[in-house]
Parts: C-alpha cells; structure tokens; sequence
C-alpha cells in the first residue's frame, strides 16, 4: 500500500472580482493528486495556472469550494482548533520574495517564529543557533532585515520554514530571483533537507532545471486542471521531448 501524506480530491476553488458586476475566476478545477512521504513532488505550470492557491489549501490557509484534502490521513476541513493547530505544528511553508519585520534581526525573527510554534524564549536558543549554523547566516545574526541581500533573505525563509521541523515543506518558487550561484546552494540545501530528515516537500517553480534535479513525481497545472502527472521520464515520453523545458512548452500550449 502507497504511504500517502497527501490527498487531493476533487478540488475547486473560485475567487471573485469586481463589485457591480462581479467576475468569478476558476483557480482550481477538480484537482487530484497524492503525494508519497519523503518524496519531492513537483508542482509546474504556467503564471497563474493554480498552482499556489493548491499550496495554501494543502497549508490550511484557504479553504476549497469544493472536493477534499487529507494529510496524515485526517481531512483538513472540519476539524477543531486543537486539531488544525496539532496539523499546522507538522507543516511549514517557503515563498519566493519572502517578508519578515524589516527591523528586526535574523536572531530575532527565528527566535520570533521559534515562539508562534510554541517554543519558550528560555528553551529556543539552541535549536535558533543550528539553523544560523546550518543554512550560514552566522555573519548575519544581528543584521536587520532590511539590510540583507535577496539570497540571504531566502536563505532566512528557509530557515524559517525549517523552524518546527515540520514532516510536510511547501515551497513556492524558492530560488525566485537568485543568482545561479545562489539559487544552486539553495537547491543543494532542499536536497539535504529532504535526504537527511525524509521531509515531504512539495515544491513549485518556473525554472526546469530547478524540476529537473529535485523533483521525482510532477504534475503539470494549466487553468486549474493537472493536464499531466508522472515521473520525469514518463512526462518526457508522453510529449516525445528530450528535457523538461521541452515538456513545458508541449503542455503550456
């Protein structure tokens, strides 16, 4: 039997616009998918395509009009506030052009977040100082937010996400904007993550490259439908192309 940590059914989610006459847009149209635990599955698919308004649904942040979600085979809608904060307490997410306080400092936003999941001031020093470790901001400590280069932010958000230890990542285009040097040591850090700890990371993203080296799974979003899912090589034998990039410009038509 398949260890499924998620569970997408059947999910439908309208946003509207306008006031006087209002516009229903479609982001998500009868969306399937599971993901295995430990793996790095791919979420790939045009601007505007559905793919992050999936993301805050799977994180809890947005509620589907329809169809269903389960993580750790529990359904995420309907449950208590005792039980959705125990859910949250497993799960982070990383966005790109991530934000945080800009006059605080890298030690102060892990120590901040550090609280929200419930650790006491008194005891989350140790585990703040092996993130500054781990992902190199210790040049960075007392720098102030506002004062960091773009890689550095990104490297903060993932050390942030990283804050609870959680079972299930979510990561939203994380090297958006980076230089390739940059952008390579970050993808070599969501490797290791992912390696060392058997996190489940779901990960979207624009560059193929990026698809190519972390993802085993992918599917393929296109005005809200999944229009392809598989493994790399059964998504480049299905539209005859040599790499992702190709597949890309096949399903995006």
């Amino acid at each position: 039997m398949e260890n499924k940590i998620i569970e997408v059914h059947g999910v439908r989610k309208n946003f509207s616009t306008g006031f006087f006459r209002k516009k229903i847009n479609t982001a998500l149209d009868g969306v399937s998918l599971f993901v295995r635990k430990g793996e790095i599955f791919g979420l790939l698919g045009p601007n505007g395509a559905g793919k992050t308004t999936l993301l805050n649904i799977i994180s809890t942040q947005l509620l589907p009009d329809k169809g269903s979600v389960k993580m750790f085979g529990k359904e995420t809608t309907g449950l208590s506030m005792h039980e959705l904060s125990g859910l949250k307490s497993r799960i982070n997410m990383c966005s790109g052009n991530p934000n945080f306080p800009w006059s605080l400092t890298v030690e102060e936003i892990l120590k901040y977040y550090s609280m929200l999941y419930g650790c006491k001031l008194s005891a989350c020093g140790n585990n703040v100082n092996a993130l500054i470790k781990t992902f190199e901001l210790e040049k960075y400590r007392a720098a102030r937010y506002d004062r960091l280069s773009t890689g550095t932010k990104q490297r903060l958000a993932l050390a942030k996400s990283m804050i609870n230890k959680p079972e299930i990542l979510l990561l939203d285009e994380p090297t958006i904007g980076l230089d390739p040097d940059i952008a390579r040591k970050l993808r070599a850090k969501i490797l290791e993550i992912n390696k060392k700890t058997n996190t489940t990371i779901i990960l979207t993203t624009h560059y193929m490259k990026e698809a190519e080296e972390l993802c085993g799974r992918i599917a393929f979003i296109k005005n809200g439908k999944i229009k392809a899912l598989g493994t790399k090589a059964e998504l480049k034998k299905k539209t005859h192309a040599k790499d992702l990039e190709e597949v890309f410009m096949d399903l995006a038509k």
